[in-house]
């Protein structure tokens, strides 16, 4: 029987050619309101100093501070672009941000087949911002005749710059914090700290109602 490896996208999971259904916790509500910022940290700290230096050079550095902008409206990242570790446009993501209390703002995401609203937790400095969760997710995958089940805890980090169109150099990343599954091998977990970056093609995550 093959082994198959989980590769682990925001809001698409993929088993070799196999397109899954997943199950998670609180009806889809998954998303773990953080608290304070410092939590960064605990995301981050996963990475291994060999990917490091990739990440930053990626991703760039973090906005931090008490007083962050006002990040709400509707955006779409189109074209959405994956640059690491692969080189590839998917399909948009929309993102809505509503009822913002300084840090603390729900967050509505539309991505392929996954829909998500839950409070998230915002930071930043003057037009600057990050937004940071954590997801604890549960799947079930049928490989080779039997039903498996997996579970994965990522850190989700978005930052941009809020202009009058929209979301500036928007980029978000998702790193694998914990993975497990009891499949006895036949499926190999995500690499603890490994991650995938995204942005924004063009440049700008631009305002659209949906």
């Amino acid at each position: 029987m093959r082994k198959v490896k989980i590769i682990l996208y925001l809001g698409l999971v993929l088993i070799g050619g196999l397109s899954l259904n997943s199950c998670t916790k609180n009806d889809d509500n998954t998303i773990a309101l953080i608290g304070t910022e410092y939590y960064i940290d605990d995301i981050l700290s996963v990475i291994p100093d060999s990917l490091e230096t990739r990440f930053l050079a990626e991703f760039g550095s973090i906005p931090a501070g008490y007083v962050p902008p006002k990040i709400e409206g509707s955006y779409v990242v189109s074209p959405k672009q994956c640059v690491w570790p692969l080189n590839m446009v998917e399909n948009n993501m929309w993102l809505r941000f509503s009822n913002q209390n300084n840090g603390i703002v729900t967050m509505d995401l539309n991505e392929a087949s996954e829909t998500v609203t839950d409070t998230v937790f915002v930071c930043g400095n003057s037009n600057a911002f990050a937004v940071y969760v954590v997801e604890d997710k549960q799947y079930e995958i049928p490989l080779n005749g039997q039903t498996y089940h997996a579970r994965m805890k990522r850190g989700i980090v978005m930052k941009g710059t809020v202009t009058v169109d929209g979301l500036s150099d928007f980029r978000y990343s998702t790193i694998i914090m914990e993975s497990e599954n009891d499949s006895n091998g036949q499926i190999e977990p995500n690499d603890i700290g490994s991650y995938f970056i995204y942005k924004d093609g063009d440049g700008i995550a631009r305002k659209e109602d949906w």
